[in-house]
């Protein structure tokens, strides 16, 4: 084998390869989305427990003196933004949508009515595409240190591990709480410094555990520790549960017959065979494919298809 067949054989990468890639991505996106409606804006919901949003620098201003903050929900997202510059913001918790209300020139396409303003909505500085202290977007064009972000799950803001002081970092944990919600909340550092036993039976009753307890929470804003539908991962959950597009499409090649299965099968390989052709005249070149390309290959690939299912033109 020559060294440039041994070469190509090592960048060589199979179908299932990009189909399990394309799997994990997909299973991470639905992780992000959770149970979102990509077809309904969610403000009639009211205040969502916890939802994906995003921010549209298109239409707000973040920066200066008419600088404002606002976020919008994943229908939105596609209906209404189309087009435009959006930051995700991962999940917040307790939000109601905010496009088309005041802080926008455009009415919302899916739920026009709306209240001039979401009172109850709180918004970190996210919101103004900005993260952890060191106030800097993600990804950072100028931060090429390469560091994982965690969110607090008391501020939702997301912070550099590296930005978190000296802690250690353990390989597993659930949530973490960043150094100012601890100094806002300083009874639970208890829960840091000391162990608890796991009994059968509790000796304490729900009914019996002190009422000032819990109106500490309430007082600080932060019931919502108690609450385990709360977590991300139960939202991660919702998103994980639903089928991928590669499971959904074994699925329906499995319901086929023996001859619709060998026609699929066979205009996939030649789709695959002629994008292959089409990505390559970009690699020698060496252009950028745009999502414009891939729309004009598609489209090209739908022509070919009605022309020959109509049949050729007969003339007499």
């Amino acid at each position: 084998m020559s060294a440039d067949e041994a070469k190509n054989k090592k960048e060589e990468v199979t179908m299932v390869d990009v189909l399990q890639e394309e799997e994990e991505l997909e299973q991470d996106a639905n992780a992000v989305l959770g149970g979102s409606d990509d077809q309904h804006c969610t403000y009639s919901a009211g205040y969502v427990p916890r939802q994906a949003l995003y921010l549209c620098t298109t239409c707000i201003i973040t920066q200066g003196e008419e600088a404002t903050s606002a976020g919008i929900c994943l229908a939105c997202s596609y209906k209404c933004h189309e087009g435009h510059d959006l930051v995700e913001l991962y999940t917040k918790r307790n939000f109601r949508c905010d496009c088309g209300n005041s802080k926008f020139e455009q009415k919302c396409r899916l739920e026009p009515e709306k209240d001039k303003m979401n009172e109850k909505n709180g918004y970190n500085q996210n919101f103004k595409g900005v993260y952890c202290t060191c106030a800097r977007p993600y990804p950072d064009p100028e931060d090429e240190v390469e560091d994982e972000m965690i969110q607090c799950i008391i501020c939702e803001d997301w912070y550099h591990t590296r930005h978190l002081g000296d802690v250690e970092i353990p390989s597993e944990f659930a949530e973490m709480i960043c150094g100012s919600c601890m100094g806002k909340t300083p009874f639970l550092s208890y829960y840091v410094n000391n162990k608890t036993e796991v009994v059968e039976d509790c000796p304490l009753k729900s009914a019996e555990i002190p009422e000032n307890c819990k109106a500490k929470y309430l007082e600080l804003n932060v019931e919502f520790l108690c609450n385990v539908s709360d977590m991300v991962q139960e939202y991660e959950k919702q998103g994980l549960d639903q089928p991928t597009q590669y499971e959904q499409g074994l699925q329906a090649l499995g319901n086929m017959d023996r001859t619709q299965q060998i026609e699929v099968l066979t205009e996939y390989s030649q789709m695959k065979e002629e994008l292959k052709s089409y990505l390559a005249k970009f690699a020698e070149e060496k252009k950028v494919v745009t999502e414009g390309d891939i729309k004009e290959f598609f489209e090209g690939l739908k022509a070919k298809k009605r022309r020959r299912m109509e049949g050729p033109d007969l003339v007499f």
